[in-house]
């Protein structure tokens, strides 16, 4: 996606705390979107808003980026609605970001998008679609987390069953 003009765009930042530690929650994103690098894949994005439940397909593909600092791995990601709509296409990055505390970690989904529609699509994401698109945002990190939250779960689960005497 390269908007013509800055003023085009809209920008998405949102974050989800994570009940696992940072170097793991690393090691669970690194194994799920290297394999995802290969292809594109479809993903439904759902996001329950004012009582109505939006769901769409979108085209994802997954690619390395680089953090200048060397601290995180953050993921370019790019999608696309896979039958077209009145949809926008979303370039930006997914990150998992260290926090204050050693037990947790921090999920981020940072990019931009522009709004469909002409000059009526940008009225129509100053009213409400930037509010659609934070929520969309918030739903898929939360569904992220949960995942990495049971996995990590089990996996200490499995280190307390087999360290008791048996």
């Amino acid at each position: 996606m390269n908007p013509s003009s800055p003023s085009e765009a809209a920008s998405v930042l949102e974050t989800v705390y994570v009940e696992c530690p940072y170097d793991t929650a690393q090691r669970y994103l690194a194994a799920d979107l290297r394999e995802s690098t290969q292809r594109k894949r479809t993903m439904t994005l759902r996001v329950a808003f004012s009582d109505v439940n939006l769901s769409k397909n979108v085209l994802v593909t997954f690619t390395a980026g680089s953090d200048p600092m060397h601290m995180d791995q953050p993921w370019r990601v790019h999608w696309t609605p896979e039958a077209g709509g009145p949809y926008p296409d979303f370039d930006g990055e997914l990150t998992v970001r260290a926090d204050e505390d050693w037990n947790t970690s921090i999920l981020e989904l940072r990019g931009v998008y522009v709004p469909p529609g002409g000059s009526l699509g940008h009225a129509f994401d100053r009213v409400l679609g930037r509010r659609i698109a934070a929520a969309t945002a918030q739903s898929l990190l939360k569904n992220i987390a949960q995942e990495f939250e049971t996995r990590y779960r089990e996996q200490e689960d499995r280190k307390h069953e087999s360290a008791e005497p048996g």
